[in-house]
């Protein structure tokens, strides 16, 4: 049964808070347990009673169908998550073009703050992506 919770966790990767993530798991891999028994009560291989199980399951979007509340919740997390990264992303270039301009006669006149603010970018940017492409 171990396959089953793997396909679940994989399933709900992503999708919701951990610890909503962990209630679903158990729930939806106690129901294709059950599911996986019957099959094999009614005469179907195990292998094949669990396969059969998780095609009939469905696709993560009518788990989120099923859960919608918690979906929202998630996509709050990671609203959250992505304005956090922007704050983050806006102090310290901040400070590092204080810094650089405080100093700007020790440094020779290179503004390296701008590699500072281009190289920690990619922050803020991973965190809307990761924003917009589960908000689908």
């Amino acid at each position: 049964m171990n396959r089953i919770k793997k396909f679940v966790s994989n399933l709900l990767r992503d999708l919701f808070s951990e610890e909503d993530k962990k209630e679903l798991i158990q729930i939806l891999t106690t129901s294709l347990e059950e599911k996986v028994e019957d099959l094999v009560e009614q005469g179907t291989p195990v292998d094949q009673a669990i396969e059969r199980s998780i095609q009939e399951f469905g696709s993560a979007d009518d788990v989120l169908e099923a859960f919608p509340d918690k979906f929202l919740r998630a996509r709050k997390v990671r609203k959250n998550q992505f304005l956090f990264s922007v704050f983050g992303y806006l102090l310290i270039v901040g400070i590092t073009l204080f810094v650089n301009l405080q100093w700007i006669s020790v440094f020779k006149h290179i503004y390296w703050f701008i590699i500072v603010a281009i190289g920690t970018l990619f922050w803020p940017l991973a965190m809307l992506y990761r924003y917009v492409s589960k908000k689908k």
